[in-house]
């Protein structure tokens, strides 16, 4: 029998090193929707297959990667999870002129300014620090002055993104920053800055950190005696893990997320299904966001017609698409390139699940304060 037709793309993602636990989750997202893309025909009759290479949870070997990917003359790439990597990647990518779909990372200077090579479906730090704020602000409503917040982060580039830009809608919005603190990556004990905020007395604690460095923060909260009506662990909450280690403190502990197994899209609870039979567990918005950024790339390869990349970087550039994680339009504005101005969603931990709380809109549960 004759050879079937192929159209391959890569994908760059840390299958190893600090952020392969990331990593495998994205890559499970990835292979669901690259299951239904062939079920469906492929690209317009032919087999999507990837060409995957793994970053190592680091930026040299990211860019390596680019260059290898480029010799093989993929019409895109997507990639990568932490914004350390892909903020290069995308540099590269832009120079070489290749198409790059961003996987996982979320730092607003990836698409701010960016360029018309690079496009990201999910959030960006402007995003996630504006839906904490409305989180906050809408909470004030039904549960009173809640106006001092302490905000806590590490010093990697999207902590530190998402932070800043929490720093500047806390001035906006008339909160009362009573207390800021970065830490260094690896850091194991935060009672010293939990302590010194204890003694300002926050109504919310914000923080943005990764998986260890969260479940940590969450255990010694409770160790101190920090009694915030609010607590925000950024991205390491979001984890079904966080809930399985951190135990009865998770509880009431919220996470901005671009998509939750219960939020109200079309197809959403069919596709938790199959995110849940691939990963033999729970699935995050990890999972979803790998699948979302394949199947924006097949959306864009089928209208394309082509594989050169010219011709695939106009079909980006025209998206408009529905799929059960989110809506999909890139967009230019307020200074963003190739960007999805997304909703984000806050999930909170109750009774040992992950429930979305707001918006109300897309709301399964009522939103707890911490105390």
């Amino acid at each position: 029998m004759p050879a079937v037709a192929q159209v391959k793309i890569g994908v760059i993602n840390s299958l190893s090193g600090n952020f392969a636990a990331f990593g495998e989750r994205y890559n499970t997202g990835i292979q669901v929707a690259l299951e239904e893309v062939n079920a469906n025909g492929g690209i317009n009759g032919e087999k999507l297959e990837l060409i995957s290479q793994d970053d190592r949870s680091d930026a040299q070997s990211a860019l390596a990667a680019v260059e290898s990917l480029n010799k093989q003359q993929v019409p895109l790439i997507i990639g990568s999870y932490a914004s350390g990597i892909t903020g290069p990647m995308s540099k590269v990518a832009t120079r070489q002129k290749i198409p790059l779909i961003v996987l996982g990372s979320a730092d607003d200077s990836i698409t701010k300014p960016g360029s018309k090579w690079v496009f990201r479906a999910k959030h960006n730090s402007t995003i996630v620090a504006n839906v904490y704020f409305d989180y906050f602000d809408n909470l004030q409503k039904t549960h009173g002055d809640l106006k001092k917040i302490a905000i806590m982060y590490g010093n990697g580039a999207w902590p530190t993104s998402m932070s800043e830009e929490g720093v500047r809608q806390a001035e906006k919005r008339g909160y009362e920053i009573v207390g800021k603190q970065a830490y260094d990556q690896g850091t194991t004990d935060f009672r010293p800055i939990l302590n010194k905020f204890r003694s300002a007395n926050p109504d919310i604690l914000l923080t943005s950190s990764y998986a260890d460095d969260g479940i940590a923060i969450a255990r010694q909260i409770k160790e101190v005696g920090l009694n915030t009506k609010v607590v925000a662990i950024d991205t390491a909450s979001s984890m079904i893990s966080f809930i399985e280690q951190v135990g009865d403190p998770s509880e009431n502990i919220v996470s901005a997320v671009s998509w939750s197994p219960d939020v109200k899209y079309a197809g959403t609870p069919e596709l938790y299904e199959r995110l849940k039979a691939k990963a033999k567990e729970e699935p995050s918005f990890y999972e979803a966001e790998g699948y979302l950024a394949l199947t924006v790339a097949a959306d864009a390869l089928r209208r394309a017609k082509s594989t050169d990349r010219e011709k695939v970087r106009e079909a980006l550039a025209s998206t408009n698409l529905k799929t059960p994680v989110t809506d999909v339009v890139f967009k230019d504005y307020d200074g963003f390139s190739g960007q999805n101005p997304i909703k984000s969603v806050i999930i909170q931990i109750q009774d040992g699940k992950h429930v979305t709380v707001f918006p109300e809109n897309l709301a399964s549960q009522k939103a707890k304060l911490s105390n």
